[in-house]
């Protein structure tokens, strides 16, 4: 196998190395649960999969190319004109417990609990569902939905909301509370509410997942991207400072930056590319690396000196991570806001990357 096809090899094998979250959304009928999630995916729930029965009361929708699998739970239901909790209790919990005793890709990770600000009130079914869930140690955000209905007070906050979320407080709940909307026009808390859960996730990988499956928070993206970036630049200034190498022996900070690569493809949810504009920036990106290679043999010579250390490799993987994060997030905003890929080829051929190393660089000596 020759050095390329080992580089695109190990470039598959990353981008294709991604977990799932598993995302538990949990109330009443009507609440507007679909909506949220249809507004986060981007796309239908129905659309996303089957809906798959687990247990009574509670779909599995998953889809193979969206790195987050939704549960979608009732936390009660309206039997005979009266609330019934008891599928919630005897039935929904169970299947939670059930999961969390197997491994960390099999367990739900997340839970929005939904509360509809259009009930005016919040129900002893959802302050005990929620009590059971708190109980388990589970990362929980209440989710105030439907919230652009709410009338305003003097300070432009909504007083529903208010009372909700004092209601809580009393109750002795300390899980975040968010209030969403079911206009695109107005995003409220959702921005705040897919930090948390970010946050909340247990593994980079998951957070990367998490973070890819979003159609449009560009923010919460740049956030995750800047953190990864970070990570590799810290990860090939260890393995230099251990042991300098010559400029010329530079390829053995690749596997870090090809890594690195396909975590911030991940990242932008370019690995749900099909196959085709997969490969054309596959071959983008290798062709970067090999660029890259190439200069640090003779333009970056005089800059950064003969030898790699600790310092130079940590400027080259930042400066290499912070380019191609600039051209995954101009295709990224192309995508958005044409429904097309750019010319991947245009995209990289601007790409400065001599100058990002040097920026980096410099902030190494201050």
């Amino acid at each position: 196998m020759t050095q390329e096809e080992s580089l695109q090899a190990e470039f598959d094998s990353q981008l294709n190395d991604i977990a799932k979250v598993n995302l538990m959304l949990v109330g009443g009928t009507g609440v507007g649960k679909s909506s949220l999630i249809n507004r986060v995916l981007g796309e239908e729930l129905a659309a996303v999969g089957a809906g798959r029965p687990v247990t009574r009361g509670c779909q599995r929708f998953e889809k193979d190319n969206l790195p987050v699998v939704v549960y979608d739970s009732e936390g009660y239901e309206i039997v005979d004109g009266a609330i019934n909790n008891d599928n919630f209790k005897s039935v929904v919990l169970a299947e939670i417990d059930r999961l969390a005793k197997l491994s960390l890709s099999n367990q739900i990770h997340l839970f929005w609990y939904c509360i509809s600000i259009n009930s005016h009130r919040i129900t002893e079914y959802d302050l005990m569902n929620l009590k059971q869930l708190v109980q388990r140690d589970a990362k929980v955000a209440i989710v105030l939905t439907q919230c652009d209905g709410d009338e305003l007070d003097e300070n432009d906050q909504g007083k529903v909301a208010a009372a909700f979320k004092k209601e809580l407080k009393d109750a002795g709940f300390d899980s975040p509370v968010f209030e969403t909307s079911t206009s695109i026009e107005d995003d409220l808390d959702l921005g705040a509410l897919l930090d948390w859960s970010a946050e909340s996730l247990p593994a980079d990988k998951l957070k990367d997942a998490f973070v890819g499956a979003q159609k449009s928070n560009i923010p919460l993206k740049e956030k995750q991207a800047r953190h990864a970036i970070l990570m590799a630049a810290a990860s090939a200034a260890g393995a230099a400072g251990l042991n300098p190498i010559p400029m010329s022996d530079s390829v053995a900070l690749l596997p870090i930056q090809l890594a690195l690569a396909a975590r911030l493809a991940n990242i932008y949810g370019f690995n749900a590319l099909d196959a085709g504009a997969m490969a054309l920036l596959k071959t983008q990106i290798l062709a970067l690396l090999g660029r890259q290679l190439a200069a640090s043999l003779t333009k970056l010579i005089p800059v950064l000196g003969q030898v790699v250390n600790a310092g130079v490799a940590s400027a080259i993987t930042a400066g290499f991570g912070y380019g191609l994060n600039a051209v995954f997030k101009s295709a990224y905003v192309t995508l958005l806001d044409t429904g097309k890929l750019p010319d991947w080829a245009e995209l990289f051929k601007h790409l400065d990357l001599l100058t990002m190393v040097r920026r980096e660089n410099e902030k190494q000596k201050l």
